[in-house]
């Protein structure tokens, strides 16, 4: 069943870089440069692409959580380092990996959201972004120490499930086909 859901996520990743790329075929709005929605300077398509670009760089934690755990399996003797030493090191990397992969996916919800806001989207891109909201909050609920263990553990089952991402990515793909 996991080795499903991360085919079908490959899938998805690998289609949404084609929506990115899907938007210079209509040459035909070039004269209504006035009327084209902003954010900061930025127009709304570019800010999508930049969310675009920061939600890959977060879901690549699909493809690096088992390489750290077979790393940490067979990575000493592949590498033919002591295996304390190693440890430790590609502990440290997972936690700096961890670190911004919170940023990251923080950044990426934050300008997906603004990318909406000034773009009119379609509902299901709206509650894509809702899921992906979640998604944040529960991974940081995971991290603090105010909440109940309980609190926390289940904040990481919802978190760690790759149904939601799924789902999220799917909405994102099938609201933009909608609106473009």
């Amino acid at each position: 069943m996991k080795r499903w859901l991360l085919f079908l996520m490959f899938l998805v990743l690998l289609t949404a870089t084609s929506v990115a790329a899907d938007g210079d075929e209509d040459d035909d709005d070039d004269d209504d440069d006035d009327n084209d929605a902003t954010l900061l300077g930025l127009d709304g398509e570019g800010v999508g692409e930049v969310a675009l670009w920061l939600m890959v760089a977060t879901l690549s934690i699909v493809a690096w959580k088992p390489l750290f755990k077979w790393l940490r399996a067979n990575g000493p003797e592949r590498f033919n380092k002591e295996p304390r030493a190693f440890k430790k090191s590609l502990g440290v990397f997972n936690r700096r990996y961890m670190r911004a992969h919170n940023w990251i996916g923080l950044a990426a919800a934050a300008v997906g959201t603004a990318h909406g806001y000034v773009l009119e989207w379609h509902w299901t891109l709206w509650a894509a972004m809702a899921a992906l909201w979640f998604l944040v909050v529960s991974g940081y609920l995971m991290q603090q120490k105010w909440p109940p263990k309980e609190f926390r553990r289940g904040a990481r089952l919802l978190h760690m499930q790759r149904a939601l991402s799924v789902l999220a990515v799917v909405l994102l793909l099938v609201g933009h086909n909608i609106v473009d």
